[in-house]
């Protein structure tokens, strides 16, 4: 009897629901009150007749068999533990504990450690659970996806009580825990320890500090499959070519090199070097700028490309193991999660052609609530095309389902359901987000105030000398988020055109005289933006919204959009 007191002190509906599900739990109160079960022994195990089917309770409670034809914990098996339980219940009410024989703290001690023992007993097998066979459960790529979640400092709900519930909306899942745990149920219905288990098990391991932040990043790092030999291998065939192409002088490289140039990016791929990849095909299209005899190739920029590659190349031969590795490689695609609802403003609308071969639009957003930016991308690669490039898609279908075009979809504020970004803040177009269209664009001061800028010095404080990092490791010279911002100048001088450079210049001036240097290199895809930054007058000075970076020891701007001050509205 005292064992079953204790294995029935924290016996609440929750954890039987966990055991079978609502609607049997629900069906077996039903048949409780018409009296149809009695315990006919009582021992280890209990076994109790439930009109027709004879069931024998033991514990753990989920290995309870039933006479009837199902597999899984029926509802006669529910109904048997509810007898049971008030069984128990009746015999502790007939033999009274002598509370006045026990000091008060004793009793609230010994009260508690009753109430919490089975959730104890749970807790205890969740502390021991091996993470490697948690890891396993997952798989490489939830395992990776679990961790960017917590860098980013997103979670479930998890409720404590008998069991353990936790709610996984970017699954669409709920798990409910209970002891001991191989009788867990997922709301995803399987049977096995699926991943969804798995997750919420390794999700309370970290509630508790079980696991450390710290440990997961580790251990996210060595799951990176990577081959050292081929690695390393690569890396040899990378410094071998870069060293024949110092050896060999500008002048004198034949452009035969594109070619190899092209074959170096394409083993980068293969040995899962995605920013080697894209440092190469950089390189593929400085050198055929030169080749081309364009005005936008400067010497010193290749020279500077070329010296920063060979470091890199260096690092990646010094690497002995997968962490290592993981630092300077980077990531093919971008790990997507579910980060909720999101109010959206769209503020501009760029496009782009990166020197890594793709091209498309980039559309910026600005988080109603939060204040921060997103961004959403149609891009394609185009490293094989040849002659016209890809034409502009501001006519292209928006994502969301929103039946509007991607240009109009610039100027909207939109309510985003059931969102999914990366860690950069990049938008998926995933099919499981709906949008829905509030109204017009109408920026507000207020909405802007944190990216806007009168002070120029304050510029360069906040969003560049906070922003200096190492360009071995990827860095480029914009923000990771590519966050933009708004330059509000007092006044600027007029738009100068370098035919030497192929670059428009314009000088922007705070009330302080400091400056900020407006420039953009001439290319097809600029002619309009050039055309706007030449019909600028002083005396209706817009405002500039765009990236700025710092180059030759001045602050510089890439603008993105230019914005009338009449569209900023005071409220």
């Amino acid at each position: 009897m005292e064992k079953w007191k204790e294995w029935m002190a924290d016996l609440d509906d929750d954890y039987l629901i966990g055991l079978s599900n609502k609607g049997i739990v629900k069906r077996a109160y039903k048949d409780k009150e018409e009296n149809t079960a009695e315990i006919v022994t009582f021992g280890e195990e209990v076994e109790v007749k439930v009109g027709m089917e004879t069931v024998r309770i033991c514990y753990p409670l989920g290995e309870s068999k039933c006479s009837c034809p199902s597999r899984s914990i029926c509802r006669h098996i529910v109904l048997a533990i509810l007898v049971l339980r008030e069984y128990v219940k009746e015999q502790e009410t007939e033999k009274p504990i002598d509370i006045s024989a026990l000091e008060g703290d004793v009793v609230c001690q010994e009260a508690e450690s009753v109430k919490k023992i089975g959730t104890e007993q749970l807790l205890e097998e969740i502390r021991n659970y091996p993470l490697d066979s948690l890891k396993k459960s997952m798989g490489v790529r939830q395992f990776q996806d679990f961790v960017s979640k917590v860098k980013r400092g997103i979670c479930p709900e998890i409720h404590y009580t008998s069991m353990i519930t936790v709610k996984l909306p970017w699954h669409s899942s709920t798990v409910k825990l209970i002891f001991p745990l191989a009788y867990s149920s997922c709301s995803c219905h399987k049977k096995e320890f699926c991943v969804h288990k798995a997750e919420a098990v390794l999700w309370c391991q970290l509630d508790l500090d079980i696991v450390t932040k710290e440990k997961l990043t580790e251990e996210a790092e060595k799951s990176m499959e990577y081959s050292l030999d081929q690695i390393h291998e690569t890396a040899v065939q990378m410094k071998q070519f870069l060293d024949e192409l110092f050896g060999t002088g500008l002048s004198r490289t034949s452009p035969d090199v594109l070619d190899y140039l092209e074959r170096l990016a394409i083993i980068s791929h293969n040995a899962n070097l995605p920013k080697y990849e894209g440092y190469f095909r950089a390189l593929f299209d400085s050198y055929g700028r030169y080749f081309k005899r364009l005005a936008s190739f400067r010497p010193h920029d290749l020279m500077v490309q070329m010296t920063k590659l060979y470091r890199r190349v260096e690092l990646l031969l010094q690497t002995k193991s997968n962490t290592e590795v993981a630092e300077y490689a980077g990531e093919f695609k971008a790990e997507y999660i579910s980060v909720g609802n999101l109010d959206l403003i769209g503020v501009a609308m760029e496009h782009f052609f990166s020197q890594t071969g793709y091209e498309g639009e980039t559309i910026y957003f600005l988080e109603e609530h939060t204040k921060e930016w997103y961004t959403y991308t149609v891009a394609r690669p185009v490293f094989y095309e040849k002659g016209n490039r890809f034409q502009r898609q501001e006519k292209g279908q928006a994502p969301w389902g929103m039946m509007l075009s991607l240009e109009e979809l610039s100027k909207k504020r939109i309510s985003l359901l059931k969102v999914r970004c990366d860690e950069r803040n990049r938008l998926s177009s995933s099919q499981e987000t709906k949008g829905t269209i509030i109204g017009e664009r109408n920026l507000t001061w207020k909405e802007l105030e944190r990216w806007h800028y009168q002070d120029f010095q304050k510029l360069f404080l906040e969003r560049i000398g906070k922003e200096k990092g190492q360009w071995l490791k990827g860095k480029t010279e914009f923000s990771k988020k590519s966050d933009l911002v708004l330059l509000q100048a007092a006044f600027c001088e007029k738009a100068v055109f370098s035919e030497t450079d192929q670059r428009l210049s314009m000088v922007l001036f705070d009330k302080a005289g400091r400056e900020v240097v407006v420039e953009v290199v001439y290319s097809k895809k600029e002619e309009r933006g050039i055309f706007c930054l030449e019909q600028i007058r002083e005396d209706e000075l817009p405002y500039f919204l765009g990236k700025v970076y710092l180059r030759d020891g001045r602050i510089r701007m890439y603008p993105v959009a230019l914005i009338d001050r009449k569209e900023i509205l005071d409220e």
